[in-house]
């Protein structure tokens, strides 16, 4: 499986601009406002601001509408995610924003709407996110967490 995500990585990277150095929570968003209002709107449970996001560190884009016409307009995004011990991943719903999040380093919790209880997820796991999944993370661990987060959005987002 790790051989899949690493040529998935290296085949998003090798068609796309990679960035050099990482951008700070600030200068990136960990997920669209769209998705937290969606979230605070439907009154969904989970904390509402994100904190200890050490790191959100672009790795490259790869806009979809020449190979698949129906997607003009969609991008596929890698980015790297460090959360710090006690980080916590701001709850939102996906809308329109397919995903996977394959955790390369660490151990971190997920509260997710379509499971009863927490999810403990561990270096090299993979939480795959669509259209109505609402979800936070939270570091309970006393290591950072890394994560590559592999996701399709409008091409015009960050």
């Amino acid at each position: 499986m790790r051989l899949f995500f690493s040529s998935m990585l290296f085949s998003v990277a090798a068609t796309a601009l990679i960035a050099t150095t990482p951008a700070t929570a600030d200068e990136v968003k960990v997920v669209p406002d769209a998705e937290r209002d969606l979230a605070a709107k439907k009154q969904i449970a989970g904390p509402t601001k994100n904190q200890g996001i050490k790191s959100v560190k672009p790795l490259g884009t790869s806009e979809l509408g020449g190979d698949y016409p129906a997607l003009a307009g969609r991008q596929l995004r890698a980015r790297e995610l460090v959360i710090e011990p006690g980080g916590i991943v701001a709850v939102h719903q996906h809308d329109q924003r397919p995903g996977m999040a394959y955790i390369l380093d660490g151990e971190i919790i997920e509260h997710r709407s379509d499971t009863a209880e927490p999810i403990t997820r561990k270096s090299g796991d993979v939480a795959f996110e669509k259209t109505g999944i609402s979800h936070w993370w939270e570091n309970t661990s006393k290591q950072p967490v890394r994560a590559l987060v592999v996701d399709i959005v409008p091409v015009e987002q960050k």
